[in-house]
């Protein structure tokens, strides 16, 4: 249930998000390109105005329409791309993509350049460059929005070489011979002839490398709760990550490429990491990889033995932070000293409360009773503080079962926690005794404790009650 509510807060988190990214997208804006000749080249950046989030690739591929007017004969590639790739020989259509390992475009650049375009005039007229963006991605992983300006390219220009003739002024009267005009030499139109390194593409595309997933742990063996730092060890340069940590906890899997995980519970982990880049995707599963072993508790003096309810029953119980069990469970041999008790359910409050056990004076059975459902982890949004108190029954003689609310939860001498505020139906029973059936009134943060004496074959009506602080 806490999954399904911390998803829905994701979800509406995410739409927030995007409502609110809407109308501010990135834009790309080609400006418009004159060539004078046929034959002629010019470069044409290619710019991302900004970048608020970062940039970590992208993909597009180019068009021009119509064709045979331009061609895009070169393309020179950024200097914060860590993979460039240029899939086409030169012409109208090209792929042109690239990956920022190194995080050089940090979010918020501005004026981010893309790639430069060498275009080449064909014949006379006007064609439309236009992009195409498959992918491009911030770094986070997410999808960029951009609004694209297309461009016109025009080729073309006026031809100046020939002089005209000059005829001379009408007045004179001398016969004049015109002379024949000397046709100036035309200078011929060189077309320039494309280099070796014009047939193909400028930059040598260079393919985005295969994954393989990898990873080490600094800590491979423990006692619960230890905690994990695991190192990611992965080839082909991948840029997302996706941890499994094996223990089926609230925090079991992890998007960071070098997390820490704290494993509470004993037992024997598989860890999985999934690692991909833009291209590829790799799986690695080491199965036995983690191993949790109980925190050995004090053995030194007098031992006692405690054990441990909740209701409902399958609470994690933790004894100065180490792992113990899940409800109902037995404690032995436990040393006379002080203890923190934590009892932990998915959808509950945690039980928190100090435990001083004393030789032969503390009951032998304590019992975390009555969990308070944690409404925010059930589908509210808030939730009041649950009010509990406790009680102490104790009665003479002692080993008397008692029962709360139609529970058994031990024998006296017996320290009831976290019992909601409130009267709950209390019942003695012991072996030769008449039942004795009582209350037991709860107060917020106070314990009862509630004495009573009996003699056989029947429990005279005699208590005493009083209350404390708690705890």
């Amino acid at each position: 249930m806490k999954i399904k509510f911390i998803t829905s807060i994701l979800t509406l988190c995410m739409v927030a998000l995007f409502l609110c990214g809407a109308g501010s997208a990135e834009k790309i804006t080609l400006e418009d390109v004159q060539i004078s000749t046929i034959g002629q080249k010019t470069d044409m950046p290619i710019i991302l105005d900004s970048a608020v989030t970062g940039v970590s690739g992208y993909k597009f591929t180019t068009s021009l329409s119509p064709d045979g007017i331009a061609r895009i004969s070169s393309v020179s590639m950024p200097e914060w791309a860590s993979i460039k790739v240029v899939e086409g020989t030169p012409g109208e259509t090209i792929l042109v993509s690239a990956v920022d390992l190194n995080m050089k475009v940090e979010a918020g650049a501005t004026s981010v350049p893309v790639c430069t375009f060498t275009l080449e005039g064909l014949s006379e007229g006007s064609t439309t460059l236009s992009l195409e963006i498959s992918e491009i991605t911030d770094d986070n992983g997410n999808p960029i929005p951009v609004e694209i300006t297309n461009a016109t390219i025009s080729v073309g220009g006026l031809d100046n070489s020939i002089v005209p003739v000059q005829t001379p002024p009408p007045e004179s009267t001398t016969p004049v011979t015109t002379p024949v005009p000397t046709p100036v030499p035309t200078q011929p139109k060189v077309t320039e002839q494309p280099k070796n390194n014009d047939i193909a593409v400028i930059v040598t595309p260079t393919p985005v490398p295969t994954v393989v997933a990898d990873f080490s742990a600094q800590l491979k063996e423990g006692s619960a709760p230890m905690t994990v730092f695991f190192t990611d060890n992965s080839s082909g340069y991948p840029s997302k990550f996706l941890w499994n940590f094996g223990d089926g906890s609230s925090d079991n899997t992890s998007p960071l490429q070098n997390p820490q995980h704290i494993y509470r519970i004993p037992g024997v982990y598989t860890v999985t990491l999934n690692a991909s880049n833009s291209a590829y995707s790799n799986i690695t599963t080491k199965s036995d990889f983690i191993t949790v072993k109980p925190m050995a508790l004090p053995t030194r003096g007098a031992k006692n033995n405690v054990t441990i309810f909740s209701v409902p029953e399958g609470a994690e119980v933790y004894l100065n932070n180490a792992y113990q069990g899940v409800t109902p469970v037995l404690l032995t041999n436990l040393t006379t000293r002080d203890y923190q008790l934590r009892l932990h359910k998915e959808g509950y409050y945690d039980v928190v409360s100090p435990v001083t056990v004393l030789d032969n004076v503390l009951p032998t059975f304590i019992s975390g009773f009555e969990m308070m459902p944690h409404l925010a982890e059930i589908g509210k949004l808030s939730a009041d503080p649950p009010k509990t108190g406790a009680a102490y029954i104790v009665s003479y003689p002692e080993l008397v079962d008692v029962i709360v609310d139609n529970t058994t939860v031990g024998k006296t001498d017996i320290m009831i926690m976290n019992l909601g505020v409130g009267t709950h139906n209390l019942t003695l029973k012991k072996e030769g005794y008449e039942p004795w059936n009582d209350t037991i009134e709860v107060k917020n943060g106070l314990a009862v404790i509630q004495t009573y004496h009996f003699e056989e074959p029947y429990f005279p009506l005699n208590r005493t009650v009083e209350y404390v602080q708690y705890p």
